[in-house]
């Protein structure tokens, strides 16, 4: 907010036409207080906002993460295709041995 000081002057006059000078200095405290505590209250609000900001940052930058997660899915991407791998070479394998005629010879 932006007053100029015609506009605290009269904002305090009617403050003191208001209140009366004995309940003033009170309510001048009072709204102190709850300044004061305001700004401590914001002020520890931002601090928790930037050190999780800072913590999420490094977590980012942890090439670990994203290392250990990608080994993780080429093991899952090798065994799938390892176990599709060999489930079509015994089909095949199967296809063959049915198509080829037996030697009865014997």
């Amino acid at each position: 907010m932006n007053f100029s000081f015609s506009e605290i002057l009269f904002l305090m006059l009617l403050a003191l036409i208001l209140f009366g000078p004995k309940r003033l200095p009170e309510i001048a405290r009072t709204w102190g207080k709850f300044m004061a505590d305001f700004k401590r209250a914001s002020g520890s609000f931002q601090a928790q906002i930037q050190e999780e900001i800072r913590k999420m940052e490094i977590e980012e930058a942890d090439p670990s993460k994203h290392l250990s997660s990608s080994v993780d899915e080429l093991h899952k991407v090798v065994n799938d295709t390892d176990v599709s791998l060999n489930s079509a070479l015994n089909k095949l394998t199967e296809r063959i041995k049915g198509t080829v005629p037996q030697d009865y010879d014997a």
